[in-house]
C-alpha cells in the first residue's frame, strides 16, 4: 500500500527556536553553527528538500521498513501521510541533519507519530549535496 505524502507547514513564530511538534505547530527550528552554513543551506535549499523528499518517500514505501504487521513500527495503517520539517541542524560542511517528522493516528487523533532524520553532507568538487543516511524513531 503506497501513501500519498503531504508536507504540511506550521506558521506559529518560533521566536526562541524551541523543540516543534505537532502540537504546539511552531515553524521549523534552524540551528546553524555559522552564518555561513546559514548562507549554503539556503542556497541550496531546493535541492536539499528534494533529496528529503526522496529518501522519506523510499523509506515510506519499504515494506521491509515499513508495513503493517501486527508487531512492526512503524505501522502504514496509522500514518495519515501528512509530514513537516521539525529540525534543521547544520553543524558543518560534513554534517547536515533534515529531521522530519510524520503524523499518525495511533493514539485515536492526529499527533506526532514516526521521526525520519535525513543526513546529507556537502561535496565542495561538485558543489552539491550528497544523501548520507537516514534515521528512524518514535515520537
Amino acid at each position: 500500500m503506497e501513501i500519498a505524502l503531504k508536507q504540511i507547514f506550521f506558521d506559529v513564530p518560533n521566536e526562541n527556536n524551541d523543540y516543534v511538534s505537532y502540537q504546539n505547530k511552531l515553524e521549523t527550528r534552524r540551528i546553524f553553527s555559522n552564518t555561513e552554513l546559514e548562507k549554503l543551506f539556503n542556497k541550496h535549499f531546493d535541492a536539499i528538500m528534494k533529496i528529503v523528499e526522496n529518501e522519506i518517500t523510499a523509506y515510506i514505501d519499504d515494506e521491509n521498513l515499513f508495513n503493517d504487521e501486527e508487531d512492526m513500527f512503524p505501522r502504514k495503517c496509522f500514518l495519515t501521510g501528512e509530514w513537516y520539517v521539525r529540525e534543521i541542524y547544520f553543524e558543518d560542511i560534513n554534517y547536515l541533519s533534515v529531521d522530519t517528522a510524520f503524523i499518525g493516528t495511533d493514539l485515536g487523533y492526529k499527533d506526532d507519530y514516526l521521526g525520519l532524520d535525513v543526513h546529507l553532507y556537502y561535496e565542495e568538487e561538485t558543489a552539491e549535496f550528497v544523501f548520507d543516511g537516514i534515521d528512524s524513531y518514535v515520537i
